[in-house]
């Protein structure tokens, strides 16, 4: 008697017999359809909302907060007498420890504080004389002043 295992026509032994050396193909065309079918699945389903928590808003495109002007200091000249000097009086300027003698001076010292950061030509200038001063002499600062292009000159007292 012959074996199950023996021989080469057994009944649950099905073999197919390849024709020549012929390569494996596999069939993508149902794998391909799939992928699309779930696609069209997914996109057609797929609700889109609004993130949650999101605030659409506008900014106003020139705002924001007014820009707020800096005090400006005025530059006081004190005119005061003198009895040693020159014309009789002498010239001292807050704030500054090299003051002009003269009225010519104050034109060239008026000019170099213009020049520097945080004054102008529109910065005031207060000329402070004491009652015993020549109103000569204060005419004489006031006419410096507007030499040097100052555009603010007030009177002030001590």
């Amino acid at each position: 008697m012959q074996t199950m295992l023996e021989g080469e026509n057994h009944p649950h032994r099905y073999r197919r017999k390849r024709k020549g050396n012929a390569p494996l193909v596999l069939n993508l065309a149902p794998m391909i359809d799939v992928t699309f079918l779930l696609l069209i699945f997914f996109s057609v389903t797929t609700t889109f909302r609004k993130a949650e928590g999101f605030l659409a808003a506008k900014l106003p495109h020139d705002a924001g907060r007014p820009v707020v002007a800096m005090p400006i200091s005025p530059i006081i000249v004190r005119i005061e007498p003198a009895d040693v000097g020159i014309g009789g009086y002498q010239l001292r300027v807050d704030h500054f420890t090299n003051a002009p003698a003269t009225a010519g001076e104050l034109v060239g010292f008026l000019r170099e504080i213009h020049a520097q950061p945080g004054f102008n030509e529109e910065t005031p200038v207060v000329l402070a004389a004491t009652p015993d001063v020549a109103w000569d002499h204060v005419v004489a600062c006031w006419n410096a002043a507007l030499r040097a292009n100052c555009k603010n000159i007030s009177f002030g007292r001590q």
